[in-house]
């Protein structure tokens, strides 16, 4: 089993779902959105396919190892080599500029980062809350909040999905 984290949070949020999945593919930790933000994805889980050269094959796409299309994308993948060769045909760049707004969101979410870092959680939050304001549908963001006021929801039994559904509504009804 191969577990690689890019930092240490990264490593202790993730390795006990890791070991307990029996994994054997590396797992790589973007706790910063290093690589989320350059592909503007706003939600996660999500996973990427590269190959042994380094090259990614597949754009990001959601992760459900519960979802049949996924599962049959990935055995092909890893036992048709010929599969690899066509993704990689097949993959087109991405050369749209993330709107403004996404940008300074980006920025905010990685300024609370940085707070969080060094102590500062009500200056992070602060932080996070204006980048949601600039891009309300980035559940990343979303996530990122909730996960500081209620870890017992995301981590120590595993993340209760049914409590962040009402997060939601009870957002949507708020004046």
């Amino acid at each position: 089993m191969v577990s690689i984290a890019i930092d240490a949070q990264g490593a202790s949020v993730v390795r006990p779902w890791h070991d307990a999945a029996n994994a054997d593919f590396i797992t790589l930790v973007d706790s910063q959105n290093s690589f989320g933000a350059g592909y503007n994805l706003k939600a996660i889980p999500y996973g990427i396919m590269i190959d042994e050269a380094g090259r990614l094959v597949q754009p990001p796409f959601n992760v459900n190892v519960k979802n049949q299309k996924t599962l049959t994308i990935l055995e092909k993948w890893l036992s048709d080599p010929d599969y690899n060769a066509m993704l990689l045909r097949e993959m087109e760049p991405s050369n749209e500029p993330a709107a403004k707004t996404t940008t300074e969101a980006a920025a905010r979410f990685q300024l609370g980062l940085a707070l969080l870092e060094v102590g500062k959680k009500e200056e992070a939050m602060a932080e996070w809350r204006k980048a949601l304001g600039l891009d309300p549908q980035n559940w990343i963001i979303h996530k990122q909040i909730w996960a500081v006021e209620h870890p017992d929801k995301f981590y120590k039994d595993g993340v209760d999905y049914g409590w962040q559904k009402a997060q939601l509504e009870a957002e949507k009804n708020k004046p």
